[in-house]
């Protein structure tokens, strides 16, 4: 039976309308808080799974590991004088600093704790922890060393390396700022690492190459002669670390950007970037600038280039490093058909 609402007075009507709009505002009234309910469900899911993440990067950082030679070398920073220097320095590990000869090898013995330097022998302590000696060659010399695990170092100008007397743990480790040549001693069971600024690092897997990292310039860079060689750089991320490794085999050139913390490898005859360990300069296409930087350091000069040169013009030739300036400034005029004045006094070369 339906109900007839014809018959319904006036006062029934306006209540059941009443009811009927009282009802529908409670029933939106309730879908609301629904609403509420849910939004308030997911907000608490979200912030709960951030508070994780939280509390799970801050138990479990991924932070670069810093090796015990690497915080040596970041606690004993020295100026650049040493750059400007008339003579090679080594500083023992306490802190006694002996002059090297032109043409000397600094040898190790195995045990580390005898060093031979300018027909000399020099007797160092023992101790519980690692000790490290370093070595800094200012611009215009060049530098030999022969480590205790027998490794042969040859120190380019302008270069410092941080070495420990003897190679007691389970790794061996060096720290290296400017360019050396490693030839390294075989010995699998401990591998060896050139460490370098802008956590930079060289793992060798038994072989001779070249690294250059000057400070001063753009980039860091491991050619490989001989053997095989594991690169990485680590890079530094919000959250995490990001490494990149590159795995050079011979004739390889990794390049690092410290700018854009890239990677860059190349294939190219590598033979030139050794040259200098035997006494010449030899360089194949390069830069004009990128030529006078490397002589700026062999022979502790500066040069002053004049507008309108191109510096992307590209150059190949080679020096002799015992040759005097005015044979250097010969050699150049004819390498690149410029003109060259040399202030002995200021050692300033000038290039219009």
């Amino acid at each position: 039976m339906h109900p007839n609402f014809k018959i319904l007075s006036k006062e029934s009507k306006a209540d059941l309308k009443a009811r009927i709009a009282e009802s529908i505002a409670a029933e939106k009234q309730r879908a609301k808080r629904k609403k509420i309910r849910m939004l308030s469900w997911s907000a608490a899911a979200v912030f709960c799974i951030l508070l994780g993440l939280v509390v799970t990067f801050e138990q479990e950082p991924e932070a670069i590991t810093i090796s015990p030679i690497e915080q040596f070398a970041n606690g004993s920073k020295t100026d650049n004088s040493f750059e400007k220097s008339n003579q090679v320095k080594l500083v023992l590990a306490n802190e006694e600093a002996v002059t090297i000869g032109d043409s000397t090898t600094i040898t190790y013995n195995a045990s580390g704790d005898k060093v031979n330097v300018n027909n000399k022998q020099i007797n160092q302590k023992n101790a519980l922890g690692p000790q490290y000696n370093t070595v800094l060659v200012p611009y215009g010399k060049r530098a030999h060393l022969s480590l205790a695990d027998g490794t042969l170092v040859w120190l380019n100008s302008g270069s410092k390396l941080i070495y420990p007397t003897a190679f007691n743990t389970k790794s061996r480790e060096v720290f290296l700022e400017g360019e050396g040549i490693f030839d390294v001693a075989h010995n699998p069971a401990k591998p060896f690492f050139v460490r370098a600024e802008n956590n930079y690092s060289v793992r060798v897997l038994g072989t001779l190459f070249n690294v250059s990292c000057y400070p001063t310039d753009k980039k860091v860079s491991a050619a490989l002669l001989r053997g095989k060689i594991k690169v990485g750089y680590t890079k530094k991320g919000l959250f995490a670390n990001d490494t990149l490794q590159e795995v050079l085999t011979p004739g390889m050139i990794a390049s690092l950007d410290k700018k854009n913390g890239t990677i860059k490898t190349i294939v190219q005859d590598v033979e030139p970037l050794f040259s200098w360990r035997k006494g010449y300069y030899e360089f194949s296409k390069e830069k004009l600038p990128s030529v006078l930087d490397k002589l700026t350091r062999y022979y502790n000069v500066s040069f002053v280039m004049s507008k309108g040169i191109n510096e992307k013009e590209t150059y190949s030739g080679a020096f002799k490093l015992n040759d005097d300036l005015d044979k250097v400034v010969k050699t150049l005029e004819a390498t690149t058909g410029l003109t060259l004045a040399y202030d002995e006094q200021t050692r300033k070369i000038t290039i219009n």
